[in-house]
């Protein structure tokens, strides 16, 4: 079973920081999707922190919110920090948004009111890990809410490649891989130590007017492949020729192609 090469989710962010805003108009939406969760209840916290803060647009929709809530960020990838530090909405505190690793947070134990953390969980290899860290500085009674790209993101693109490489003997490397479901997020959360956990699913299509255009969006935000067995081989362009002709194929319309993104939503409460 493949895992998750970090060294390479952190170079692919890192180079494609300046082009993720343009790219990232989903994660976006999905971000204040997660903040419905809170259903207004947010005048107690006096401590928030984001995880996987990229570029800062969840960072900034906080800040504008509660405005007098001491807010922080962090992020694996120190070129998105930068530029979360530049935007014009950010910059006044952009000492508290710093570069660090999710699996192990540079904060200490019960510090923060709510932690939130969306579509950052899905390129760690310990997320269990990372949930762990989550229960450790949150303060008692404080929550915590996330989201993920489950494995039905990108079936139409997976289910395309998987033949394209049978029908021509490729087994040099594979494609994307998301394996969350719902029912592993929730065992982590209460195999973490949180209460109440909860989790629910959403799945969403989004047009593209090609397949090139599909895979630009994707690595325009910096979301490659980071599976240990990812392709390298020879006659890996033969395989995405043909790829293209069964996605078109297969699932494309009348001047574009549709795209699943499966997103999984939910959290808990430390006791």
């Amino acid at each position: 079973m493949s895992t998750i090469d970090k060294t390479f989710v952190k170079k692919s962010f890192n180079r494609h920081a300046l082009t993720y805003d343009h790219n990232a108009g989903l994660q976006a939406s999905l971000g204040n999707l997660l903040l419905e969760f809170l259903n207004g209840a947010t005048h107690r916290e006096s401590k928030i922190l984001d995880i996987g803060m990229g570029t800062g647009s969840m960072t900034a929709t906080l800040m504008k919110r509660f405005p007098d809530v001491r807010i922080h960020g962090c992020d694996s990838a120190v070129n998105m920090v930068a530029c979360a530090r530049s935007k014009d909405a950010l910059t006044s505190r952009k000492e508290l948004f710093i570069t660090a690793d999710s699996e192990f947070l540079p904060y200490r134990s019960g510090r923060f009111d709510l932690v939130i953390s969306s579509l950052t969980y899905q390129w760690l290899e310990r997320c269990d890990r990372a949930f762990g860290e989550v229960l450790r500085v949150l303060k008692p009674g404080g929550r915590f809410l996330c989201s993920a790209f489950g494995g039905k993101t990108f079936a139409e693109l997976r289910t395309s490649y998987a033949r394209a490489c049978r029908e021509s003997a490729y087994t040099h490397g594979e494609a994307l891989q998301l394996h969350f479901t719902e029912d592993q997020f929730l065992a982590m959360l209460t195999s973490a130590g949180f209460i109440k956990p909860f989790m629910c699913t959403r799945l969403i299509t989004e047009h593209y007017r090609t397949v090139g255009d599909l895979v630009r969006s994707i690595k325009g935000m910096g979301a490659q492949n980071a599976s240990d067995r990812r392709n390298r081989g020879l006659g890996i362009r033969k395989v995405w020729r043909r790829m293209v002709e069964l996605y078109e194929k297969d699932f494309g319309l009348p001047g574009r192609i549709p795209a699943t993104f499966e997103v999984i939503m939910g959290g808990g409460r430390k006791p």
